[in-house]
């Protein structure tokens, strides 16, 4: 693993963004402290509520990748799963939920 502190806080930003792409204005009103990420391996998923929206996200390390897992449970198929990377964000599935 080749996990730097700089690599780590690039991923959390990138998770971030993702956060708040999918639901600003409900952290914005609430002012919310977004999770800070740690790398560890054995850790298992994690959960972030995101009040309002009726879900939030889930996310797990997959070797140096971030994986997670949005959604709104009242909005069928507003599911995404993401994997979150140094480069940036990509959409792996989207529509369960």
């Amino acid at each position: 693993m080749n996990q730097t502190p700089e690599s780590l806080q690039q991923i959390e930003n990138n998770f971030h963004e993702l956060m708040r792409q999918r639901a600003r204005d409900l952290i914005d009103s609430q002012n919310l402290e977004l999770p800070k990420l740690e790398f560890n391996m054995n850790q298992e998923k994690q959960w972030f509520p995101i009040p309002g929206m009726y879900g939030g996200f889930s996310y797990w390390w997959e070797q140096e990748t971030l994986i997670t897992e949005s959604w709104c449970r009242i909005v069928g198929g507003s599911g995404q799963r993401h994997k979150i990377t140094t480069q940036g964000i990509e959409l792996l599935e989207e529509g369960f939920v």
